[in-house]
């Protein structure tokens, strides 16, 4: 049976049951402001795709066969055509069980445009309930979907250490958040933590400490033997400039934060002056 024509002579829901009660096998495909195809097995419904313009969308699930009658049942203009069948193989279901799944869609459609939300500028979630609310599983991933990853700093910034600290405890003790894994290599988080490590210690290693270590190593030590004074007062005074002026750039050079960790090449630099004022 060779079947086409214009939807404004018939509906989507019409070209549907034609194709049950014709047990017809094949697909039936849609051309108008949307495109879309929908599949029948021995005139039962086995899948349904749409394409626009970011790409197709293909479901052989009878919700997502739902959600892509739902948009052609809108078409009111186009034409429509039936074709050899080339959709999934598999047993379906019969048409007033899916027209009853795009039926409620279009339900809760009307109490969406009732309530303004369609043309509203924007939506959000609203900050206060007055009553305890329960959410089914489906309607949870829907609302967790919303939700873009955000970072500790990001609630911080917006809100406040307290609250963001309140939302992060919330959240956990829920048990509904998780840690988004970034892209960064084990071997550079392994570099990192070297570097905030000092070789030493075994700890981490402030400004704090070293500016102390340094002005240890930069200031001679006293000793009670006089050999040591005609030794300095022999120094030439460019040296001795050099040393004075080594000393203040040190000085400038610790102003960071004490929270600022140290890396090898510091310690490397400062056994360097350790060996050059021991040789001085």
């Amino acid at each position: 049976m060779h079947l086409s024509g214009q939807l404004t002579d018939w509906s989507i829901s019409d070209l549907l049951q034609i194709m049950q009660v014709t047990t017809k096998t094949g697909s039936l495909d849609i051309e108008g402001d949307r495109r879309g195809r929908v599949h029948f097995k021995d005139g039962e419904v086995t899948g349904a795709d749409l394409t626009g313009a970011e790409g197709s969308y293909l479901d052989a699930g009878r919700g997502g066969v739902a959600d892509v009658l739902y948009v052609l049942s809108t078409l009111e203009t186009g034409s429509f055509s039936v074709g050899p069948a080339d959709g999934p193989d598999t047993p379906g279901w019969t048409v007033e069980d899916v027209m009853a799944d795009v039926d409620a869609l279009k339900a809760l459609e009307g109490e969406v445009i009732e309530a303004g939300l369609f043309e509203a500028a924007g939506v959000r979630i609203v900050p206060e309930i007055s009553d305890p609310i329960e959410i089914s599983s489906e309607d949870w991933t829907i609302i967790a979907s919303l939700v873009q990853p955000f970072t500790f700093n990001h609630l911080e910034t917006t809100m406040g250490r307290g609250n963001a600290v309140r939302v992060f405890h919330a959240l956990h003790r829920l048990g509904v958040a998780e840690v988004v894994v970034g892209d960064e290599d084990e071997s550079e988080w392994l570099d990192r933590l070297a570097d905030d490590i000092s070789p030493e210690s075994g700890e981490p290693t402030s400004v704090e400490h070293v500016e102390e270590e340094a002005e240890e190593l930069l200031t001679p030590e006293p000793n009670p033997e006089p050999v040591l004074e005609p030794v300095l007062e022999s120094v030439p005074e460019p040296i001795s400039a050099n040393v004075v002026e080594l000393e203040k750039a040190e000085v400038r050079g610790v102003s960071a934060p004490a929270s600022t960790t140290l890396t090898d090449g510091v310690y490397d630099e400062i056994r360097r002056l350790r060996s050059k004022v021991a040789d001085q």
